[in-house]
């Protein structure tokens, strides 16, 4: 009663999802600050009981617990209001949390108490970014970009700003910097291939996007290590293999999962966790077999079905495939990425109507699943057989999904395809088409939009350009395009010469099928709502 006017109640949230071990360790912190609550608000010692409640903060926040997280770590502050690590320990994990008011208001606090910690400017930086007030975070950022430890981590963040701006060359260089600052932080591949797209410079972007993995630079930062090293023995062996996994060091993840499950052998979701894992280290064998035992444990687990069906899709065996992603389905009628992989089969079918609806399906749960929405438009083309109220249909939803993200090029080449050679020469529009397509080929110069263009001239009475068009397509396709991107030139020049329209929508267009499997990137990057 003694600190009720001065503390607030850290109320004791729902654990009941936590393992073992962090159960054990939360029930100790709360001991501690118990004890020291007890002895009176006069014979504590604030320093003692700060510490405590600092403890259970950052416990709490480690499991995601966010608001008595927020009480603890606030408690902390008022026992202690002149030091530094309580706000920015605070502000630190909102951020990562992606709660950026909350991060940004602690930060802020913390930066009054101690103005000369410069790893928090970076973390500072980052937030603004995050908000998108980009003036204000290239203001943080730009002063640490010299500053040892710092300069990989502020290059990367100040890249990422210069791409949202469209300053793509001052974007390469930052990024460069920032790789050759930090080499292992591969994830700076990734903002880097981006804006050599943007330049027109494909080939440079493609190898940098060969040499991606979600690793980015992080500052070197004392306060953060000193916090991690004071709970660490506290953190179970599953949280710590989350950490790893958010650090890219998938070995010590691999052996942190290994450890837990030592400890709760039935705990299947963590044993998804150590098949990814696996797969990630080069182990795909290993990870089949713990994806199968984490299923059989518990059949309920759709996101090991769906990787099951992942890796049958890798080989190459698509009916072996559709067995686990429709137990995914079944665990989980919501499980849109295991809807994803069943329409794209249905696709490579030519199961037309029943891939359109599996797609719309998924995109009714995901909306976000940009490839989903055309594939769907296409499917739904292609059962109709394209009659002309389906070519309408089609046309409507191209310029919707258009409008919404007007870049996108797969939409736009769709579009411009199907008002250049649409079955019903009244729906045709070929001024339009090239207005669309030279457009896109503004800022993306590749062969199915130089395709896109040349069928547009065509469908417009220029065949002779088309066809000189189509031949310098060729020739540059030649040199680094898919060969069903080749082939499909090939035929739309045979067409062109005998002054004809090839079909809007071909099978086997890529640009209009489900995108190739990236078995790497789902396991890697695959959302688990409860990785344990």
């Amino acid at each position: 009663m003694a600190w009720q006017s001065r503390l607030l109640p850290v109320v004791e949230g729902d654990i009941s999802g936590a393992e073992p071990l962090m159960r054990e360790a939360l029930t100790q912190a709360r001991r501690s600050v118990a004890e020291r609550l007890a002895q009176g608000s006069e014979a504590a010692d604030p320093k003692a009981l700060a510490d405590a409640y600092g403890r259970l903060g950052v416990l709490l926040l480690l499991l995601e617990v966010e608001n008595p997280a927020d009480a603890a770590l606030r408690n902390a502050a008022r026992l202690q209001p002149l030091e530094f690590r309580w706000p920015y320990y605070s502000g630190y994990m909102a951020m990562l949390a992606g709660n950026t008011d909350r991060a940004l208001a602690d930060l802020r606090r913390a930066q009054e108490i101690d103005p000369a910690y410069r790893p928090l400017e970076v973390h500072l930086g980052r937030v603004l970014l995050e908000r998108s007030t980009l003036a204000d975070a290239r203001a943080v950022l730009e002063p640490v970009a010299s500053v040892a430890g710092l300069s990989a981590s502020a290059d990367y963040y100040l890249g990422q700003i210069a791409l949202l701006e469209r300053r793509y060359p001052d974007a390469v260089d930052l990024l460069t910097r920032s790789l050759e600052a930090d080499p292992k932080a591969l994830g700076t591949h990734y903002p880097l291939a981006q804006a050599y797209r943007a330049l027109g410079q494909d080939a440079l972007a493609r190898t940098h996007l060969e040499q991606f993995e979600m690793i980015v630079p992080f500052p070197a930062d004392p306060r953060i290590v000193e916090m991690k090293g004071a709970v660490q023995r506290s953190i179970p062996a599953f949280e710590r293999g989350l950490e790893a996994v958010r650090k890219g060091d998938y070995r010590d993840a691999e052996r942190l999962f290994g450890e837990g499950l030592e400890v709760v052998p039935d705990n299947a979701a963590a044993r998804i966790s150590l098949a990814r894992t696996l797969y990630l280290t080069q182990q795909p064998e290993a990870a089949e077999r713990e994806l199968q035992r984490a299923v059989a444990t518990d059949p309920s687990q759709a996101l090991g079905h769906l990787l099951l069906g992942v890796l049958a899709l890798n080989r190459g065996d698509q009916d072996a495939a559709s067995v686990p992603f429709t137990r995914a389905t079944e665990a989980d009628p919501r499980q849109a990425g295991a809807l994803f992989y069943l329409a794209g089969l249905d696709f490579a079918a030519a199961r037309w109507a029943k891939a359109a609806e599996g797609y719309r399906q998924a995109v009714a749960i995901e909306p976000a699943l940009g490839p989903a929405k055309l594939l769907g438009v296409v499917a739904a083309f292609r059962a109709a057989q394209s009659s002309e109220d389906p070519t309408r249909q089609a046309l409507a939803a191209l310029t919707e999904l258009r409008e919404s993200v007007p870049q996108d090029p797969q939409i736009g080449y769709a579009l411009v395809c199907l008002l250049c050679a649409a079955p019903d020469q009244r729906l045709r529009n070929p001024e339009e088409a090239l207005s669309i397509v030279d457009e896109l080929l503004q800022t993306i110069p590749a062969p199915p939009l130089q395709r896109a263009r040349a069928m547009a001239l065509a469908a417009g009475g220029r065949f002779e350009d088309a066809r000189a068009l189509m031949r310098e397509t060729l020739s540059a396709a030649l040199w680094g395009a898919s060969n069903a991107v080749v082939d499909l030139i090939k035929e739309d020049l045979a067409a062109f010469e005998r002054n004809a329209l090839p079909e809007p929508w071909p099978v086997g267009d890529p640009m209009l099928s489900p995108p190739p499997l990236d078995a790497t990137a789902v396991f890697r990057d695959y959302p688990a709502v409860d990785p344990y």
